[in-house]
C-alpha cells in the first residue's frame, strides 16, 4: 500500500463534526458574550472629550466585531448542522453502494 494514500470515512467526517460542535462553536459563543459584556464602559467612562473620540470608534469596532462573531456563528452551524451531517451521509452511501454485492448480477 502507498504510504500516501489518504482515506475520508464518514466517521471522520463525524468527528469534524463533533470538532466543530464542542469545540469551536463554544469558543466562539463565549468570545460573543465577552464583546456584548464589554460593549459600553461605565462611568465615566471615556470622559467628555475621549467619549467624542474613543468612544464612537471603540463602540464601532465592538459592534463590527459581534457581527463577525454572528456570521461566524452562523456559517460553523451551518457546516456542522447541515453540510457536514449531509457529507457524511453521501460519503456512506456512496461507500456502500461502492461495495461489490455478492450473488448480484
Amino acid at each position: 500500500m502507498n504510504q500516501d494514500t489518504r482515506y475520508i470515512t464518514p466517521d471522520a467526517i463525524g468527528e469534524v463534526r463533533r470538532d466543530l460542535r464542542e469545540d469551536l462553536l463554544p469558543l466562539l459563543a463565549e468570545i460573543r458574550r465577552i464583546l456584548e459584556e464589554n460593549r459600553s464602559l461605565d462611568f465615566p467612562g471615556w470622559g467628555p472629550l475621549g467619549e467624542w473620540t474613543a468612544g464612537a470608534l471603540y463602540r464601532s469596532l465592538i459592534d463590527a466585531f459581534v457581527r463577525d462573531t454572528d456570521a461566524a456563528l452562523g456559517v460553523v452551524r451551518t457546516w456542522e448542522g447541515e453540510h457536514l451531517r449531509f457529507a457524511e451521509h453521501n460519503w456512506r452511501a456512496a461507500e456502500d453502494l461502492a461495495v461489490r454485492r455478492v450473488g448480484r448480477p
